[in-house]
């Protein structure tokens, strides 16, 4: 039996970079892993594959919450204060199921580096180990990219709006955008290279081998 995971990983992983389907993504990777797990009996995989569905769902539930957060407001300015109170007892919900969104983030970000060096040990696979020190390589430049690029807008102030040409020249708009934005634009490329890493790693995955036919007799009985 073909293992098909390796085709559900990569496929998942690939539709990551396609806009507009991410969610799809999330789904076929998460579902990759708890297949893998079951093949492999590896509880890592399963684990991973079934907190990225939970977290899944809590990003659905977040997007309500602000769907409804914001017709709350609407509908707040024609009514009473009340309905203020209500609208504010609603963000309480939203802040919490976001604070509970990162923390599964995390989580998920944790194991998946854990899952990708297992995997790359099970299956002696070099390109999941690959996948995981990209992603290790991902929290060190993002952690330091993030503050700079904050000091760097910090730096420039308003004065890096007014720096900006009256008509729509698009290319002074991106030159200018690079020399403040350049850390986060080094943190995209790292987060690419880890996912094309991913990619290669499922397809590569090998094929279940077939079952060893079983022993004969000197007489071949």
């Amino acid at each position: 039996m073909a293992r098909t995971y390796k085709w559900l990983g990569g496929i998942g992983y690939v539709l990551g970079l396609v806009p507009y389907v991410s969610f799809i993504s999330s789904i076929l990777v998460a579902i990759a892993w708890i297949l893998m797990g079951k093949d492999t009996r590896e509880k890592i995989f399963t684990i991973l594959g079934v907190l990225t569905l939970v977290m899944f769902a809590f990003a659905i539930a977040l997007v309500a919450f602000a769907a409804t957060l914001f017709l709350s407001f609407l509908m707040a300015g024609y009514a009473a204060g009340a309905a203020v109170g209500q609208v504010l007892s609603r963000v309480w919900g939203l802040i919490a199921v976001a604070l509970v969104l990162v923390g599964l983030a995390i989580a998920v970000f944790v194991l998946d580096i854990v899952a990708h060096f297992r995997a790359g040990k099970i299956f002696d696979n070099r390109w999941f180990k690959v996948a995981g020190w990209m992603r290790i390589i991902l929290i060190i430049v993002a952690v330091v990219a993030i503050p700079l690029t904050i000091f760097m807008i910090l730096s420039a102030g308003p004065g890096m709006f007014s720096m900006m040409p009256a008509l729509p020249d698009y290319g002074a708009i991106m030159s200018l955008l690079l020399t403040v934005f350049w850390p986060l634009i080094i943190v995209l490329i790292v987060s690419l290279l880890a996912t094309i890493f991913s990619i290669i790693a499922f397809f590569t995955i090998p094929e279940e081998a077939p079952p060893t036919p079983p022993s004969v007799g000197p007489m071949g009985q």
